[in-house]
Protein backbone atom coordinates (compact mmCIF):
# COMPACT_ATOMS: atom_id res chain seq x y z
CA UNK A 1 0.00 0.00 0.00
CA UNK A 2 1.16 3.35 -1.03
CA UNK A 3 2.31 5.68 1.93
CA UNK A 4 -0.27 8.80 2.40
CA UNK A 5 -2.81 5.86 1.49
CA UNK A 6 -5.89 5.72 4.24
CA UNK A 7 -6.94 2.08 4.52
CA UNK A 8 -10.55 1.26 5.66
CA UNK A 9 -13.06 -1.76 5.78
CA UNK A 10 -16.80 -2.31 6.25
CA UNK A 11 -19.91 -4.65 5.31
CA UNK A 12 -23.15 -4.55 4.06
CA UNK A 13 -25.38 -6.50 6.87
CA UNK A 14 -28.04 -8.62 5.16
CA UNK A 15 -30.55 -10.22 6.88
CA UNK A 16 -34.19 -11.98 5.86
CA UNK A 17 -37.51 -10.52 7.32
CA UNK A 18 -40.52 -12.61 7.95
CA UNK A 19 -41.54 -12.88 4.15
CA UNK A 20 -38.34 -14.09 3.38
CA UNK A 21 -37.44 -10.58 1.56
CA UNK A 22 -33.17 -9.71 1.93
CA UNK A 23 -33.03 -6.42 3.80
CA UNK A 24 -29.61 -4.47 4.31
CA UNK A 25 -28.29 -2.07 7.35
CA UNK A 26 -27.32 1.37 6.38
CA UNK A 27 -26.07 4.30 8.69
CA UNK A 28 -26.74 7.43 9.80
CA UNK A 29 -23.71 9.30 10.74
CA UNK A 30 -25.25 12.45 12.79
CA UNK A 31 -21.57 14.06 12.16
CA UNK A 32 -21.96 14.51 8.59
CA UNK A 33 -25.64 13.66 8.06
CA UNK A 34 -25.54 11.04 5.51
CA UNK A 35 -26.46 7.51 5.31
CA UNK A 36 -24.05 4.93 4.62
CA UNK A 37 -22.74 1.27 5.37
CA UNK A 38 -20.88 1.05 8.47
CA UNK A 39 -16.95 1.01 8.19
CA UNK A 40 -14.10 2.76 9.43
CA UNK A 41 -10.22 3.29 9.47
CA UNK A 42 -8.13 0.08 9.74
CA UNK A 43 -5.17 0.49 13.00
CA UNK A 44 -1.80 -0.16 12.38
CA UNK A 45 -1.25 -3.59 11.78
CA UNK A 46 -4.72 -4.54 11.56
CA UNK A 47 -6.18 -7.01 8.59
CA UNK A 48 -8.53 -5.39 6.47
CA UNK A 49 -11.35 -8.17 7.21
CA UNK A 50 -10.43 -7.63 11.48
CA UNK A 51 -11.33 -3.58 10.63
CA UNK A 52 -14.20 -4.83 8.73
CA UNK A 53 -15.84 -6.50 11.76
CA UNK A 54 -14.52 -4.39 14.39
CA UNK A 55 -16.01 -1.29 13.07
CA UNK A 56 -19.37 -2.70 11.76
CA UNK A 57 -19.80 -3.86 15.43
CA UNK A 58 -18.64 -0.37 16.66
CA UNK A 59 -21.17 1.56 14.51
CA UNK A 60 -24.19 -0.73 14.87
CA UNK A 61 -24.02 -3.01 17.90
CA UNK A 62 -23.94 -6.21 16.10
CA UNK A 63 -21.28 -9.21 15.91
CA UNK A 64 -21.44 -10.46 12.44
CA UNK A 65 -19.73 -13.28 10.37
CA UNK A 66 -17.78 -12.32 6.74
CA UNK A 67 -19.58 -13.81 3.39
CA UNK A 68 -18.17 -12.40 0.22
CA UNK A 69 -16.21 -9.55 -0.66
CA UNK A 70 -17.61 -6.88 -2.62
CA UNK A 71 -15.75 -4.31 -5.41
CA UNK A 72 -13.60 -2.15 -3.41
CA UNK A 73 -14.16 1.31 -3.37
CA UNK A 74 -11.65 4.22 -4.11
CA UNK A 75 -12.02 8.16 -3.86
CA UNK A 76 -10.13 11.19 -2.44
CA UNK A 77 -11.53 11.55 1.78
CA UNK A 78 -12.54 15.58 3.04
CA UNK A 79 -9.00 15.77 3.60
CA UNK A 80 -8.22 15.12 0.01
CA UNK A 81 -5.89 11.76 0.63
CA UNK A 82 -6.70 9.04 -1.46
CA UNK A 83 -8.74 6.28 0.55
CA UNK A 84 -9.55 2.65 -0.09
CA UNK A 85 -12.34 0.61 1.52
CA UNK A 86 -13.14 -2.89 1.45
CA UNK A 87 -16.19 -4.27 2.52
CA UNK A 88 -18.01 -7.35 2.89
CA UNK A 89 -21.25 -9.13 2.94
CA UNK A 90 -22.00 -9.76 6.83
CA UNK A 91 -24.78 -11.69 8.51
CA UNK A 92 -25.34 -10.88 12.07
CA UNK A 93 -24.98 -13.52 14.80
CA UNK A 94 -25.49 -11.45 18.13
CA UNK A 95 -25.98 -8.17 19.53
CA UNK A 96 -28.23 -5.36 19.19
CA UNK A 97 -28.49 -1.69 18.09
CA UNK A 98 -26.94 1.00 20.13
CA UNK A 99 -27.32 4.95 19.65
CA UNK A 100 -24.20 6.68 19.71
CA UNK A 101 -22.19 9.85 18.38
CA UNK A 102 -20.91 7.87 15.51
CA UNK A 103 -24.13 6.61 14.43
CA UNK A 104 -27.54 7.65 15.71
CA UNK A 105 -29.67 5.61 13.30
CA UNK A 106 -29.57 2.40 11.67
CA UNK A 107 -32.43 0.93 9.22
CA UNK A 108 -32.65 -2.18 7.77
CA UNK A 109 -34.17 -1.61 4.36
CA UNK A 110 -34.84 -3.15 1.08
CA UNK A 111 -32.30 -2.62 -1.42
CA UNK A 112 -34.14 -0.23 -3.52
CA UNK A 113 -35.00 1.68 -0.24
CA UNK A 114 -31.15 1.84 0.34
CA UNK A 115 -30.30 3.38 -3.21
CA UNK A 116 -32.94 6.00 -2.30
CA UNK A 117 -31.61 6.78 0.95
CA UNK A 118 -27.65 6.19 0.50
CA UNK A 119 -25.95 9.43 0.17
CA UNK A 120 -23.15 8.33 -2.14
CA UNK A 121 -22.84 7.19 -5.58
CA UNK A 122 -19.74 4.67 -4.83
CA UNK A 123 -22.58 3.20 -2.21
CA UNK A 124 -25.00 2.44 -4.23
CA UNK A 125 -22.81 0.88 -6.54
CA UNK A 126 -22.19 -1.35 -3.49
CA UNK A 127 -25.75 -2.24 -3.57
CA UNK A 128 -25.49 -3.22 -7.17
CA UNK A 129 -23.35 -5.59 -6.70
CA UNK A 130 -24.57 -6.98 -3.62
CA UNK A 131 -27.75 -7.65 -6.20
CA UNK A 132 -25.40 -9.75 -8.63
CA UNK A 133 -24.50 -11.93 -5.97
CA UNK A 134 -27.47 -13.04 -4.62
CA UNK A 135 -30.28 -15.94 -5.83
CA UNK A 136 -33.08 -14.46 -7.54
CA UNK A 137 -36.60 -14.03 -5.63
CA UNK A 138 -39.74 -15.98 -6.29
CA UNK A 139 -41.30 -15.02 -9.52
CA UNK A 140 -45.12 -13.83 -9.55
CA UNK A 141 -47.27 -15.03 -12.52
CA UNK A 142 -49.90 -12.06 -12.84
CA UNK A 143 -52.57 -13.42 -15.28
CA UNK A 144 -55.53 -11.93 -16.84
CA UNK A 145 -58.67 -14.17 -16.57
CA UNK A 146 -60.27 -15.76 -19.46
CA UNK A 147 -63.08 -14.88 -21.55
CA UNK A 148 -66.03 -13.63 -20.61
CA UNK A 149 -69.62 -12.77 -20.89
CA UNK A 150 -70.36 -9.69 -22.80
CA UNK A 151 -70.36 -7.12 -20.10
CA UNK A 152 -72.60 -5.37 -22.02
CA UNK A 153 -75.24 -7.61 -22.09
CA UNK A 154 -74.90 -8.72 -18.09
CA UNK A 155 -77.55 -7.76 -16.00
CA UNK A 156 -76.68 -9.18 -12.91
CA UNK A 157 -74.20 -8.26 -10.48
CA UNK A 158 -70.81 -7.40 -12.23
CA UNK A 159 -68.53 -9.09 -9.69
CA UNK A 160 -70.70 -12.53 -10.68
CA UNK A 161 -70.17 -12.24 -14.67
CA UNK A 162 -68.96 -16.02 -15.35
CA UNK A 163 -66.80 -17.27 -17.86
CA UNK A 164 -67.95 -18.47 -21.41
CA UNK A 165 -67.17 -21.45 -23.05
CA UNK A 166 -64.06 -20.35 -24.76
CA UNK A 167 -62.59 -18.96 -21.42
CA UNK A 168 -63.26 -22.25 -19.66
CA UNK A 169 -61.42 -23.90 -22.40
CA UNK A 170 -58.65 -21.47 -21.71
CA UNK A 171 -58.89 -22.13 -18.12
CA UNK A 172 -58.18 -25.62 -18.72
CA UNK A 173 -55.03 -24.74 -20.90
CA UNK A 174 -53.48 -22.35 -18.48
CA UNK A 175 -53.09 -25.98 -16.48
CA UNK A 176 -51.63 -27.18 -19.15
CA UNK A 177 -49.16 -24.00 -19.86
CA UNK A 178 -47.82 -23.89 -16.26
CA UNK A 179 -46.97 -28.18 -16.09
CA UNK A 180 -43.30 -27.20 -15.70
CA UNK A 181 -43.42 -24.43 -13.51
CA UNK A 182 -43.32 -24.32 -9.52
CA UNK A 183 -46.37 -22.50 -8.10
CA UNK A 184 -47.27 -22.70 -4.41
CA UNK A 185 -49.85 -20.25 -4.13
CA UNK A 186 -52.38 -19.05 -6.45
CA UNK A 187 -54.58 -15.69 -5.38
CA UNK A 188 -57.30 -14.40 -7.24
CA UNK A 189 -59.90 -11.42 -7.56
CA UNK A 190 -62.64 -12.48 -5.86
CA UNK A 191 -64.85 -11.62 -9.56
CA UNK A 192 -66.50 -15.05 -10.32
CA UNK A 193 -64.41 -14.85 -13.73
CA UNK A 194 -61.23 -14.44 -12.23
CA UNK A 195 -61.84 -17.36 -9.60
CA UNK A 196 -62.79 -19.73 -12.53
CA UNK A 197 -60.12 -19.03 -14.53
CA UNK A 198 -57.32 -20.24 -11.52
CA UNK A 199 -59.60 -22.56 -9.56
CA UNK A 200 -58.54 -25.41 -12.52
CA UNK A 201 -54.90 -24.72 -11.62
CA UNK A 202 -55.62 -24.75 -7.96
CA UNK A 203 -57.34 -27.88 -7.67
CA UNK A 204 -54.65 -29.82 -10.43
CA UNK A 205 -51.80 -28.12 -7.89
CA UNK A 206 -54.19 -29.14 -4.55
CA UNK A 207 -53.54 -25.51 -3.75
CA UNK A 208 -56.23 -23.52 -1.50
CA UNK A 209 -57.32 -20.52 -3.70
CA UNK A 210 -57.26 -17.49 -1.99
CA UNK A 211 -59.22 -14.29 -3.30
CA UNK A 212 -58.28 -10.59 -2.31
CA UNK A 213 -59.47 -7.42 -2.93
CA UNK A 214 -55.79 -6.01 -4.24
CA UNK A 215 -56.83 -7.58 -7.41
CA UNK A 216 -60.01 -6.21 -7.70
CA UNK A 217 -61.54 -4.05 -10.68
CA UNK A 218 -60.76 -0.39 -10.25
CA UNK A 219 -57.85 -1.24 -7.17
CA UNK A 220 -55.21 1.60 -6.51
CA UNK A 221 -51.82 0.33 -8.08
CA UNK A 222 -50.96 0.63 -3.76
CA UNK A 223 -53.00 -1.88 -2.94
CA UNK A 224 -51.71 -4.17 -5.91
CA UNK A 225 -48.00 -3.55 -5.05
CA UNK A 226 -48.63 -3.99 -1.49
CA UNK A 227 -49.91 -7.35 -1.78
CA UNK A 228 -46.50 -8.11 -3.93
CA UNK A 229 -44.55 -7.65 -1.01
CA UNK A 230 -46.87 -10.05 0.90
CA UNK A 231 -46.54 -12.81 -1.61
CA UNK A 232 -42.93 -12.24 -2.02
CA UNK A 233 -41.94 -15.31 -0.04
CA UNK A 234 -43.38 -18.11 -2.48
CA UNK A 235 -44.00 -18.62 -6.21
CA UNK A 236 -47.29 -17.21 -6.93
CA UNK A 237 -49.75 -16.96 -9.64
CA UNK A 238 -52.30 -13.59 -8.97
CA UNK A 239 -54.96 -13.38 -11.14
CA UNK A 240 -56.92 -10.33 -12.07
CA UNK A 241 -58.32 -7.80 -14.55
CA UNK A 242 -57.62 -5.60 -17.53
CA UNK A 243 -57.45 -2.25 -15.82
CA UNK A 244 -55.07 -3.45 -13.28
CA UNK A 245 -52.54 -5.56 -15.10
CA UNK A 246 -51.69 -2.60 -17.27
CA UNK A 247 -51.63 -0.14 -14.82
CA UNK A 248 -48.77 -2.33 -12.17
CA UNK A 249 -47.03 -3.59 -15.06
CA UNK A 250 -46.28 0.35 -16.28
CA UNK A 251 -45.95 1.10 -12.69
CA UNK A 252 -43.06 -1.39 -12.15
CA UNK A 253 -41.31 -0.16 -15.73
CA UNK A 254 -41.25 3.32 -14.60
CA UNK A 255 -39.76 2.01 -11.33
CA UNK A 256 -36.89 0.50 -13.26
CA UNK A 257 -38.01 -2.82 -14.06
CA UNK A 258 -36.99 -4.05 -17.77
CA UNK A 259 -39.62 -5.36 -19.83
CA UNK A 260 -38.05 -7.93 -22.40
CA UNK A 261 -41.38 -8.49 -24.68
CA UNK A 262 -44.51 -6.03 -26.08
CA UNK A 263 -46.45 -4.85 -24.25
CA UNK A 264 -50.10 -6.80 -24.41
CA UNK A 265 -52.80 -8.00 -22.01
CA UNK A 266 -55.07 -10.37 -23.25
CA UNK A 267 -57.80 -12.30 -21.92
CA UNK A 268 -56.14 -15.52 -20.31
CA UNK A 269 -52.82 -14.20 -20.98
CA UNK A 270 -49.96 -13.75 -18.44
CA UNK A 271 -47.02 -11.39 -16.82
CA UNK A 272 -44.28 -13.21 -15.77
CA UNK A 273 -42.45 -11.14 -12.87
CA UNK A 274 -38.74 -11.83 -12.00
CA UNK A 275 -37.73 -10.98 -8.77
CA UNK A 276 -34.32 -9.53 -8.38
CA UNK A 277 -32.49 -10.66 -4.87
CA UNK A 278 -33.90 -7.86 -2.74
CA UNK A 279 -37.56 -9.56 -3.76
CA UNK A 280 -38.04 -6.93 -6.07
CA UNK A 281 -39.65 -6.95 -9.69
CA UNK A 282 -36.35 -6.55 -11.44
CA UNK A 283 -37.87 -8.21 -15.34
CA UNK A 284 -41.11 -8.71 -16.88
CA UNK A 285 -42.43 -10.65 -20.12
CA UNK A 286 -45.29 -11.39 -21.47
CA UNK A 287 -46.86 -14.52 -22.30
CA UNK A 288 -49.80 -15.28 -24.93
CA UNK A 289 -52.88 -16.63 -23.89
CA UNK A 290 -52.50 -20.54 -24.68
CA UNK A 291 -55.79 -20.67 -26.48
Amino acid sequence: MSIGVVRAAGGLLIRPDATGLVRVAIVHRPRYDDWSFPKGKADDGEADEDTALREVEEETGLRAALDAELPTIRYLDHMGRPKVVRYWVMHPEGGAFQRGDEVDELRWTTFGGAEALLTYDHDRALIRALRRLLPPGQPVYLVRHAKAGDRARWTEDERLRPLTMKGRRQADAIVEAFRDRVVERIVTSPYVRCVQTVRPLALERRIALETDEALAEAVSVAATLELLDRVADLPTVLCSHGDVIPALVEHLAAGGARIATNRDWKKGSTWVLERGADGEVARMRYEAPPL
